[in-house]
């Protein structure tokens, strides 16, 4: 039987001239563990190796704006040009093991929109990350609307990344590391739940955007509603809206609930790597993915072949003259 293909979607790459930088008010214990891996986020040689060892075969590599730049500010257009212009060429030095999400603003409106176009069109990368919310904006809101607009019509993934709302972060500041996480994962559902509100993806039908498990909340209460049943995998192909979960992470019971909810073919290993605390090896997949209960077809495809099938798919369809990506 051929060996199971395994892809993390959910690793973090990042140029060395612009360092990774700690979530804000991170947990002590994360900020103690970052200088280590801020400089493993940097090493694309190391990551490579690493994967290898572990029997990863593809590596899904971002960086969020709010990886990289710090809080409070904006990511820089041309910081975001020279992300994308790096990250490209570090793909190109492993095509067969390597794919890259290109770094995208997502609030900035119609100039996010066309580093996006410049970074699938021009620099061959396979999909975009952003940050889930910002200044007081989520995911749904108008200024990201031209970016998730051109993905839509370009074929490639939106990877929508958690960030640290200081409200929160301060608020959760006395549970340390379940803080940190638990304020990210609300403000990750709340981004997904606004995409459903404010009718993104009813009204882009062609969106593929991934949310890791940190945001699972938002899945959850959008599927005991009815619109928000057409997220799931019981919604009628034509009307199906296209979320998708990365593991984050390799616990059976959250596996087993995402498939039950969005189908096998919505939901992707990711390991968070190197931030996460277990990192992606293809004993821990396969082993996870078994003890959720998943036959060998549904282990293939969130072992790899979904994320494979994202990242791959890119395709430039026709458009008017009004559309974005030609404007």
């Amino acid at each position: 039987m051929p060996s199971m293909f395994v892809a993390d979607f959910h690793t973090h790459y990042a140029c060395p001239a612009y360092p990774a930088l700690p979530p804000h008010q991170a947990a002590p214990e994360l900020v103690r563990r970052w200088h280590g891996l801020a400089r493993r986020i940097a090493d694309l040689d190391g990551l490579l190796a690493e994967a290898g060892r572990r029997g990863v075969d593809l590596r899904v590599l971002s960086a969020p704006p709010a990886l990289v730049t710090p809080h409070g500010e904006r990511t820089h257009p041309d910081d975001l040009r020279r992300l994308n212009d790096h990250l490209a060429e570090a793909v190109a030095t492993a095509p067969q093991r390597l794919r890259g999400l290109a770094t995208v603003d997502a609030f900035a409106g119609d100039a996010a929109a066309d580093e996006a176009v410049r970074a699938v069109r021009e620099l061959g990368l396979s999909g975009l990350v952003v940050d889930c919310a910002t200044d007081g904006q989520l995911l749904g809101a108008a200024a990201a609307r031209p970016t998730l607009t051109v993905a839509a019509e370009l074929g490639v993934p939106v990877f929508a990344h958690p960030i640290s709302p200081a409200a929160m972060t301060l608020a959760f500041a006395g549970l340390g590391r379940f803080g940190t996480s638990l304020a990210r994962g609300t403000i990750n559902a709340a981004a997904l739940l606004s995409l459903l509100a404010d009718g993104v993806l009813a009204e882009l039908p062609g969106l593929h955007v991934v949310f890791p498990m940190l945001g699972v909340a938002g899945l959850s209460l959008a599927a005991a509603t009815d619109e928000g049943q057409h997220i799931t995998a019981a919604a009628p192909a034509s009307q199906r809206a296209h979320v998708y979960l990365d593991t984050m992470g390799f616990v059976p019971a959250a596996i087993r609930f995402a498939t039950d909810l969005l189908g096998a073919d919505h939901v992707l290993v990711g390991g968070d790597w190197p931030i996460g605390a277990r990192e992606t090896s293809r004993e821990r997949v396969e082993t996870a993915l078994t003890q959720a209960g998943l036959d060998e077809a549904e282990r293939r495809l969130v072992a790899g072949a979904n994320a494979l099938r994202l990242v791959d798919a890119r395709c430039v369809p026709a458009r008017n003259s009004s559309s974005v990506i030609t404007r």
